[in-house]
């Protein structure tokens, strides 16, 4: 499975639906569903596009939501992108732990700075350690999970088989 082959236009359009239907089905689901697109694009498109599309992304999960103030999902997104895109030279883009892994530091990167954006502009937070295991660890856990079966189990259980070693040469 690689990042580089994925179609991105299939991976937004399923995106987008998880992001719009989901919440109405189970409304206490609070995955962040753009996470593992914007990691495929790091790895399909160059850094500035990938700002852009982090913009797009975080807007319509603005328009989408109503409890911070609008654009703070964008800024989010962006800045997270910005300080991350250069770590996708650690990751290999074709190993089936990119993609969780990737995301998993996405979320946290993103949460952090959201705490950040939020005292900010003045918005009340109360930071405790229960908000910081549910929101630092279970939850970038949950949206890592999410990304690995909605993108990487998908592609092992019905894409191509890889070959490997003599295989190949058959």
């Amino acid at each position: 499975m690689s990042l580089q082959n994925r179609s991105l236009m299939l991976a937004f359009l399923t995106t987008l639906c998880f992001a719009v239907f989901l919440p109405t089905l189970i409304p206490s689901a609070r995955l962040t569903f753009f996470v593992p697109f914007l990691i495929v694009t790091y790895y399909q498109r160059s850094f500035m596009s990938s700002l852009w599309i982090a913009v797009l992304c975080g807007t319509i999960m603005d328009l989408l939501s109503s409890t911070p103030r609008l654009g703070i999902y964008a800024l989010n997104y962006t800045l997270t992108t910005f300080l991350l895109y250069n770590q996708r030279r650690h990751f290999f883009a074709d190993s089936l732990s990119t993609l969780p892994l990737m995301v998993f530091l996405f979320c946290f990167l993103s949460t952090s700075l959201q705490i950040l954006q939020m005292y900010i502009f003045d918005q009340q937070i109360s930071l405790s350690w229960g908000w910081a295991l549910t929101d630092l660890l279970i939850m970038p856990t949950f949206d890592a999970l999410f990304g690995f079966v909605w993108f990487v189990l998908p592609h092992l259980l019905f894409g191509k088989p890889v070959r490997r070693g003599k295989e190949y040469f058959i």
